[in-house]
């Protein structure tokens, strides 16, 4: 019988620890420009604490839906995740002059279905592992759970967006490894894959090939190409130890473009310094650590994988952010977990937290069984 009321109280104090983190710096990230663009320096903070109010209503209901309703719905939402990654490339809004198609546009709502697909891949993994049990260790059922998301990085790639492309990839690959396949034949993925990659890559527009330049030599193209990773390696290195100060960082004030996105971190980093972002990265270590111990001791293969799933791609999501901050990866769209400014981001993480707070309420394994 489940155990009424009950949910992991640190893995929840994580998140909301996380939310509250991310509303104070993206609050000193955009009270000046709110301020400059529509005078009122907190233009950007209402946004997000709307999106945090509605991002905790979807953590309370995924936390309140049974575990069975999900497995029911794994593959549905596989299916509407490819659904809206081929409507996307057709029907998409264009942002900023970009040549991008990684948006849904809903009258003042926009959807990035990259983010949904994220947690398909999870779900659509976890229910593979748990009809196909009997099957895993083969050739067969290694190469035909590898399929669906490499459907989906290929359609995520094309929009492009490539980091989040190979996010979905080396996400597969990990929850693989973690679950019952035989890891020798899952070796053999990244292989297959990586010919692709650099296939593509070499086909893609020059920014891509001007990205991976810039990332290998970012002093020498600081001034074009290079410039966000140089700024925010200045961030990290004015930050210091201890930081310039809650407020007091100057790379926001127009030298690091997303700032309140996708290098939030190079931000914390400059305002609380060393201290401070290892604080952070501990935050996701914790999280890591917590949410893979309720999930292996659920008392099924779905609930198990999706419970690592679901916390891979919020630490690993962490990660690859973090790595593009303090450039160990090429530039590309990555916020922050709960975190970053952003709405949809925002919202599938709230879930994936909801259903984490779920599976810690789930029966655990007995100690009998085999």
């Amino acid at each position: 019988m489940l155990r009424d009321f009950y949910f992991d109280k640190l893995l929840f104090i994580s998140f909301i620890l996380l939310m509250g983190i991310g509303l104070i710096f993206v609050s000193s990230a955009t009270s000046v420009p709110s301020f400059l663009n529509n005078k009122d320096p907190y233009f950007f903070v209402k946004k997000e604490i709307l999106w945090i109010f509605i991002a905790f209503v979807f953590m309370v209901v995924s936390y309140l839906v049974p575990i069975e309703y999900w497995k029911k719905a794994a593959y549905p939402m596989t299916a509407l995740a490819i659904f809206l990654l081929i409507i996307v490339l057709i029907f998409y809004i264009q942002l900023e002059h970009k040549d991008v198609r990684r948006w849904l546009g809903f009258g003042a709502f926009r959807f990035q279905p990259s983010e949904f697909a994220k947690i398909s891949v999870v779900f659509f993994l976890a229910y593979f592992s748990y009809r196909k049990k009997q099957i895993l260790k083969t050739i067969e059922a290694t190469f035909a759970a590898f399929l669906i998301p490499f459907i989906i990085s290929f359609l995520v790639f094309i929009e492009p967006h490539k980091g989040a492309a190979i996010f979905i990839i080396v996400l597969t690959i990990l929850i693989m490894f973690s679950a019952e396949f035989d890891w020798k034949k899952v070796l053999f993925l990244p292989a297959l894959s990586l010919p692709f990659l650099f296939f593509m890559i070499l086909l893609s527009k020059d920014y891509a090939i001007n990205r991976i330049t810039a990332f290998l030599n970012p002093l020498e193209n600081k001034s074009d190409s290079g410039y966000q990773i140089f700024q925010a390696m200045l961030a990290f290195a004015k930050g210091g130890l201890l930081g310039e100060g809650i407020g007091a960082g100057t790379q926001k004030l127009k030298y690091l473009p997303e700032i309140h996105t996708d290098y939030i971190f190079a931000l914390i980093g400059e305002e609380i310094g060393l201290i401070g972002a290892t604080v952070l990265i501990f935050i996701f270590l914790f999280i890591l650590y917590r949410g893979i111990k309720i999930s292996i001791n659920a008392d099924d293969i779905f609930t198990q994988v999706l419970g690592v799933g679901l916390t891979y791609l919020i630490v690993l999501q962490g990660i690859f952010h973090m790595a593009v901050n303090v450039s160990l990866f090429p530039p590309t769209g990555f916020t922050l977990p709960f975190v970053s400014y952003g709405g949809s981001s925002l919202v599938m993480m709230a879930i994936c937290a909801g259903i984490l707070l779920r599976i810690s309420k789930e029966p655990r394994k007995s100690i009998f069984s085999q």
